[in-house]
């Protein structure tokens, strides 16, 4: 009788729509923007960086801490974890100055936008930033 309910809570788990409800953002186009990240190596210019990561999902651009910021987000995670370095719900910042990578992730994209690193935000920070 076990391999019976076994058999039908696996039958439902692979059923048809049930792929949305397991993995509700699950997509090849997410895992090839995480995949290609490894390839990004500071310094490379905007146009290395859109052929190797294909056009950005979300764009933005602004001046910040004395230089031209453009930042693409690349969809890379279904949601925001600690560690990811992810933003806006699972997406990931490429932080370019002046048409330049120079940083990639959530640090870069706090760094480049002037926002206030707390220690609270990073806990295993070798050092103390004060408030």
């Amino acid at each position: 009788m076990a391999w019976v309910r076994t058999v039908l809570v696996l039958g439902l788990l692979l059923a048809p729509g049930c792929h949305d409800i397991l993995y509700p953002r699950f997509d090849k186009g997410m895992w090839a923007s995480y995949i290609h990240l490894n390839d990004l190596n500071i310094g490379m210019s905007k146009g290395a960086v859109e052929g190797v990561m294909g056009p950005p999902n979300i764009k933005e651009e602004g001046d910040y801490r004395g230089g031209r910021y453009t930042i693409y987000f690349y969809l890379t995670h279904d949601r925001d974890q600690e560690g990811s370095g992810t933003v806006r719900g699972g997406y990931t910042p490429v932080v370019l100055k002046d048409n330049r990578l120079v940083g990639v992730g959530k640090r870069a994209y706090d760094q480049a936008t002037d926002k206030t690193v707390y220690t609270d935000d990073y806990p295993n920070l070798p050092w103390r930033v004060t408030k």
